[in-house]
């Protein structure tokens, strides 16, 4: 095929692609709450963005995730952007990025074919295409892995084209792209010097490699002082933090007793992402009893001395641990720290949102690929596949030494589109099979068919085994778009499947509260009753799990007053009043003195 026509090929498909991704988009926008209605990091993200697009640009605390998220959606708010226009430019960014993928395939190998594979494999996978319409890093971490791929690819050409030395502008374009993607992906930082390695082992000069590495500190740079600012209103001051602050604790999440390769809450600290990291520094500074000299990186530090202090304490149950992590690396399908992809595509109250071929394929069938793939680029030219190796591996190792997520997983994504079809090539020409088309089919479906088998039979990563959380975020999501009849019954799900826990009881006390409230409008007395009565339950039930939760105990308060039933009330309000105390909560406190006092009237 004429290269006219292939590039004529793959811009259809992209076109195509990106008609049917708007259309989902358009069916779904208003019926499934967790497009409108982020929660957990989604939330901390759009809040952030919100905090940046009012000209607030260093915040009160170092970062604690990939900044340049937060910065980019900032920018789309202060221009009046929503959330919508997010998601289409999201939408955007992926094509782009399947595009670039697509040069960067035809580049490397020589053929058209590769990059029309590669373009193919992108759209087809289903993390990306689900994450472009959520609010998220995924789109432009993937976008900016893409960006630094093509360019890195881009410096290989022209010195195998006889370039004395690599070009200024493209040294420099490498170096800001790398810090760019390092902005996305903090875990990229220990990459930085593998790529240096790589430059110098090429023609570059050690001033060439200068000039690259001096963009990407450039471009690191304002992360950095951002937290050294932010730091300083600290009681230990100012710190040096290169990007983020949050690693040890994240590494405690996945290395503790009862991990079991995925995320597994800390003792003491919320799994809330807006408290997660105060009380993280609470926990580390009372272990440290010094409020003065010890700060963020200690806080780091801290967190990452319990979890190798628990590695090396338990052998034989870390061994066991990192297998686990790897079978999720490769067989991780269902399971979602933030979204649970299986369950919201098979849910009967919406349509999907990303529309078939997108979806149908799962990144870790590419995954053994790409491996096989890398291993035959690195025998074909050892010296320029260490930056492919490099950003392949660093994935993996994320994911080995934290703990998996389909989000920490997910910048393998473009490594895989790329190396996989070529991987796959590379094994059927060794057999000396490669032009026969079956071979190549079933070489490439080979590791979908054991994968999907093994996980299948053994029941690994079940679904259904994340339906109670799943119900409870559902429910949640459509408390904060306010349709609280809607959020009944799936809180009500979630209690039936056993998730027992205060957050489940407050929102669905919460739900039938304000249904009640509508009710009672409508001089619904009876049904309201029953609904208020239902709640009472419901809170009491919360604050005996969590007395700690004081806006519960206001609420159940004001309910029981409403109820009329004031030695009740009166009796919560003393509780209450007792653990506000005990928490130091001085503003909560005088509420509830006020609460009191109108009550004992």
């Amino acid at each position: 095929m004429p290269r006219l026509a292939a590039s004529r090929l793959l811009l259809a498909l992209l076109v195509l692609d990106l008609l049917l991704q708007f259309f989902g988009l358009w069916r779904a926008i208003d019926t499934n709450p967790a497009l409108l209605a982020p929660a957990g990091d989604s939330l901390e993200y759009w809040d952030w963005a919100g905090t940046i697009a009012d000209g607030i640009l260093v915040g009160d605390k170092p970062f604690m995730s990939a900044p340049l998220y937060p910065y980019f959606v900032g920018i789309l708010r202060a221009l009046g952007g929503g959330m919508l226009s997010l998601y289409v430019l999201q939408l955007l960014l992926r094509s782009l990025t399947a595009w670039l993928l697509a040069r960067t395939a035809n580049t490397l190998f020589g053929h058209w074919g590769f990059g029309l594979a590669t373009c193919v494999l992108f759209l087809w996978l289903e993390e990306p295409a689900y994450y472009a319409v959520r609010i998220v890093n995924s789109s432009l971490q993937l976008f900016t892995m893409a960006f630094l791929l093509e360019l890195v690819t881009r410096q290989r050409l022209h010195l195998l084209g006889g370039g004395a030395s690599a070009k200024r502008s493209l040294l420099v374009g490498v170096g800001a792209a790398l810090g760019l993607a390092t902005l996305a992906n903090p875990s990229l930082l220990i990459a930085l010097p593998f790529f240096a390695w790589w430059l110098g082992l090429g023609r570059t000069t050690i001033r060439g490699t200068a000039i690259a590495f001096t963009a990407c500190l450039l471009v690191i740079a304002p992360a950095t002082w951002h937290n050294y600012l932010a730091a300083a209103k600290w009681p230990a001051g100012g710190e040096f933090i290169p990007i983020s602050a949050q690693a040890g604790v994240t590494f405690a999440h996945g290395n503790s007793a009862g991990a079991g390769g995925i995320y597994k809450p800390v003792d003491g600290v919320s799994q809330n992402r807006g408290k997660q990291n105060d009380d993280a520094y609470q926990v580390a500074l009372a272990a440290s009893g010094n409020d003065r000299i010890e700060g963020w990186n200690y806080t780091s530090s801290y967190f990452r001395k319990q979890g190798t202090s628990y590695l090396r304490e338990n052998l034989g149950a870390a061994v066991g641990l990192e297998l686990q992590k790897l079978r999720w690396f490769f067989c991780g399908r269902n399971y979602g720290d933030l979204y649970n992809i299986a369950l919201e595509n098979k849910d009967p109250d919406w349509p999907r949102q990303v529309p078939l071929p997108g979806g149908l394929l799962q990144l870790g069938w590419l995954l053994p690929g790409a491996f096989m793939g890398l291993w035959f680029l690195i025998r074909r030219d050892r010296r320029q596949a260490i930056p492919y190796a490099t950003l392949l591996l660093v994935t993996w190792f994320v994911v080995m030494v934290f703990w998996y997520s389909p989000r920490y997983r997910l910048p393998a994504a473009p490594l895989a589109a790329v190396l996989a079809p070529y991987g796959v090539f590379a094994f059927a020409a060794a057999l000396g099979r490669s032009r026969s088309l079956v071979v190549l089919a079933l070489l490439g479906l080979a590791p979908a068919v054991f994968l999907e088998s093994w996980t299948r039979l053994s029941g690994f990563d079940s679904a259904e085994t994340s339906r109670p959380q799943y119900e409870l975020h559902t429910g949640l999501n459509y408390i904060q778009q306010g349709n609280f009849l809607a959020a009944i019954p799936r809180l009500e799900n979630a209690l039936q499947l056993k998730l027992e826990n205060a957050e489940v009881h407050h929102a669905l006390a919460e739900a039938q509260v304000k249904v009640a409230t509508a009710l009672d409008l409508q001089q619904e007395y009876s049904q309201a009753n029953a609904l208020y009565e239902d709640a009472i339950a419901h809170y009491q039930r919360a604050v005996e799990m969590n007395p700690s939760h004081l806006d519960t105990w206001f609420s159940l308060i004001n309910v029981l007053d409403y109820m009329q039933h004031p030695q009740q009330a009166l009796a919560a309000s003393e509780s209450a009043l007792r653990e506000a105390k005990s928490q130091n909560q001085a503003a909560m406190t005088l509420r509830l003195q006020q609460q009191r006092a109108r009550l004992a009237k």
